[in-house]
């Protein structure tokens, strides 16, 4: 059976993994942590095949899930080594961060590598890659979501109206209510910004380090700030890239977003435009936003290969991140244009057909998110708010 729910599951990665968050209230400081000498070994198998040819060494490190509780339930967080290449240069260990909240890091190392993280960097510098509290190989979280879920991703599709408002007001109650009850260890009020950055601190004591360096992107930046501001005497060199700003996960931070598609979509405009000969889709950039409109509005009345308006904007939105996508993203909105059905369909990696049932790739990512997310921010209650706001 055909369902719209899974195409929007395959579209959700490309948006979850990078979006911010935002930093959560709490003590500045936490008592030195009595934590155990990490023990290196080998990576989990889908870590080794994701780094290869790069070779990783992991660990696990116990952290209490309650920091008002430290000797209270401990959960292990899985973390990873690239050794510094030049030992008598070594200056300490950098961690990394991907972003989300959501992403998977422990491969993040082989990944700056392989894209030519320079040598004044590896020869210096332990990389710790991680899967943070709730991800992946961290004591994974899961709200249960399947491919035919409501909702399968952390940016709402388009509301045409307030109609449409309304029902998407209703999916997240839904999803809030399908959380809690899959929370059956009640671990999912416990993944806030704070949390995380007291885990890094348990990291930085478990490898014997008494400072620590750190490189985070997007929401990775929010995380860093966090460990900076709660850890200073501990805090050695920090880059933050892509910085998500002081709003994160809360509405206005919400709304950068779309501002940043609405700023994003000229630069692809142009690019497509000096591309008319390879893509159709116009010779100037306003005929290329035409195309756009014109695409949206035809799928907003008869969807192709399973995607509808909302989904086709929610596809370009995930595809301006980064200008690499701009040629999957002309040959997508081509075929669409064409109405291509069998183009479409491949080009945006939409599944043909999912199990009623099974549990969605993204429902890790996507739980983490919302976990942090609900955790972090206080969000209004009152539809109505919405409904004015436009957002």
């Amino acid at each position: 059976m055909k369902r719209q729910g899974s195409v929007g599951q395959s579209l959700a990665l490309l948006v979850v993994l990078g979006l911010g968050g935002s930093l959560a209230t709490g003590p500045a400081a936490a008592e030195e942590a009595r934590t155990p000498r990490v023990e290196w070994g080998r990576c989990p198998d889908d870590v080794v095949a994701e780094a290869a040819p790069t070779e990783l060494r992991c660990a696990t490190v116990p952290v209490p899930l309650d920091y008002t509780d430290p000797e209270g339930e401990q959960i292990d967080l899985t973390v990873s080594r690239l050794a510094a290449a030049d030992p008598d240069k070594r200056r300490g260990v950098l961690m990394l961060n991907p972003g989300g909240p959501g992403g998977s890091g422990l491969a993040l190392s082989a990944l700056l590598v392989a894209r030519g993280l320079p040598s004044s960097v590896t020869d210096r510098y332990d990389l710790i890659g991680m899967d943070t509290r709730g991800i992946g190989h961290s004591t994974p979280v899961s709200c249960g979501f399947t491919t035919d879920s409501p909702y399968y991703s952390n940016i709402p599709p388009y509301a045409v109206d307030d109609a449409a408002v309304t029902a998407q007001a209703k999916i997240a109650e839904q999803t809030a209510e399908q959380c809690a009850d899959n929370d059956h260890d009640g671990r999912l009020r416990h993944l806030t910004t704070a949390n995380t950055a007291r885990d890094l601190d348990r990291i930085r004591a478990a490898l014997g380090e008494e400072k620590t360096s750190y490189l985070g992107y997007s929401y990775g930046t929010a995380l860093g700030a966090a460990y900076a501001s709660m850890f200073p005497e501990r805090t050695d060199r920090i880059v933050l890239d892509s910085n998500i700003g002081d709003t994160h996960l809360d509405r206005d931070g919400m709304r950068r977003y779309a501002l940043g598609m609405e700023q994003t979509l000229p630069d692809f405009a142009r690019w497509a435009a000096r591309r008319h000969d390879s893509y159709g889709l116009g010779r100037t950039p306003e005929q290329v936003r035409a195309s756009y409109l014109t695409i949206a509005g035809t799928l907003d009345k008869a969807p192709l290969a399973g995607i509808d308006g909302s989904l086709f904007r929610l596809l370009t939105f995930g595809h301006l991140f980064k200008q690499t996508q701009y040629p999957k993203l002309a040959q997508t909105w081509q075929a669409m244009l064409e109405g291509d059905e069998a183009a479409a369909r491949d080009l945006a990696a939409v599944p043909k057909e999912t199990a009623a049932g099974a549990l969605s790739p993204a429902d890790n990512a996507l739980t983490v998110f919302l976990s942090v997310t609900c955790n972090d921010v206080e969000w209004p209650e009152d539809v109505s708010t919405y409904r004015r706001g436009g957002g």
